[in-house]
């Protein structure tokens, strides 16, 4: 059984994602591998800390949340990672995608 809260759908949007914790300062540019109306999975050129917050900006609608990372794995296992799944959860969840026909259950989210 899925336990997650909204269905996942692939989408590969760019983003820019600026670290609003003081002990992390970063700010990077990454894409999408899916999203959720409660998060997204994204590729990033290095592992970001779990719980670390951000600003995340879509750059297509200029549309921007603050998030949280959940998690951080490497793209392909070995001694030189140089790419990044990165989970991240929306504080709010909603549609800040742009999703034009998001899945019912998206709609169902207040």
């Amino acid at each position: 059984m899925d336990a997650r809260r909204s269905q996942r759908i692939p989408l590969s949007t760019p983003l820019h994602l600026l670290s609003l914790d003081p002990m992390y300062v970063f700010s990077v540019h990454c894409n999408t591998v899916d999203v959720s109306c409660h998060g997204c999975r994204l590729v990033a050129p290095c592992a970001f800390q779990h719980k670390t917050r951000l600003r995340l900006t879509v750059l297509s609608s200029n549309r921007s949340t603050t998030a949280h990372v959940v998690r951080s794995i490497p793209v392909q296992p070995g001694p030189q990672v140089d790419a990044w799944y990165v989970a991240v959860e929306l504080d709010a969840p909603g549609n800040v995608w742009g999703v034009e026909s998001p899945p019912p259950d998206w709609l169902m989210i207040v």
